[in-house]
């Protein structure tokens, strides 16, 4: 854990949707920023923790709504760059929790800082009321995809969401249940839908998971242009 004006931070602030807002905006929020590294599998934030905010530096995380019974369901997905936390630091609490898929890197910023900014600085309120409006239209997306969507469409875009490049390609690193949980599903019903885009060439096994093959096919199931092969 380091303190100060990191280089890592000031990219991943110019690569977030904090970049427009002045260059004094951005040092009063970095210059006591803490960077943490939090593993693969490891929760970020819980539902109803003190309110935190963190900036991506890199790696993947999953964003859930949690249930008292401990359930998740994905209502979006962050990479570098993006921000966690936002509506847990301007409402106080959230039922949200964040999880990383990769290991992530972040900066943990100051709410407090965020808050007196938002109170003087009618730029820095403007972005934060546009961002917030933002995440609800993408968790509603994601939640009608959930419900109203087949496993196979569900199944289909959060492989996408899910997916990073490398040398071998789109490549998704993750286990059959972490899918079903993401999906509110269980494990048999999204191996099967799993063996059908295998079967019709879309993925297949890369490892411990799974290479996209044909992301443009993909897309048209997930978008439900398309019907999944053998549906």
């Amino acid at each position: 854990m380091s303190s100060g004006l990191n280089p890592a931070s000031c990219e991943a602030w110019a690569n977030s949707y904090f970049a427009p807002l002045p260059i004094e905006v951005r040092n009063v929020m970095l210059r006591d920023a803490f960077v943490v590294t939090v593993q693969a599998g490891r929760m970020i934030n819980g539902p109803y923790s003190p309110p935190r905010l963190f900036l991506l530096h890199s790696g993947q995380a999953r964003v859930a709504a949690v249930s008292k019974e401990g359930r998740a369901a994905t209502v979006r997905y962050t990479g570098p760059g993006q921000v966690l936390g936002l509506p847990a630091a301007i409402y106080d609490s959230s039922p949200i929790a964040a999880y990383a898929i990769t290991d992530c890197e972040m900066s943990m910023l100051n709410v407090n800082h965020l808050r007196r900014l938002a109170q003087n600085d009618p730029k820095v309120a403007w972005l934060l009321l546009q961002q917030t409006c933002a995440i609800i239209y993408e968790t509603v997306e994601i939640l009608a995809d959930t419900i109203f969507g087949t496993v196979e469409q569900r199944v289909s875009r959060h492989l996408l969401d899910l997916a990073s490049n490398s040398e071998d390609g789109l490549i998704v690193n993750v286990e059959q249940q972490e899918l079903a949980d993401a999906i509110g599903s269980v494990r048999e019903v999204v191996a099967r839908a799993l063996r059908k885009l295998r079967e019709a060439g879309l993925v297949e096994r890369h490892g411990r998971g799974l290479r996209i093959v044909n992301p443009s096919a993909l897309h048209h199931i997930a978008s439900g242009v398309a019907t999944a092969p053998g549906a």
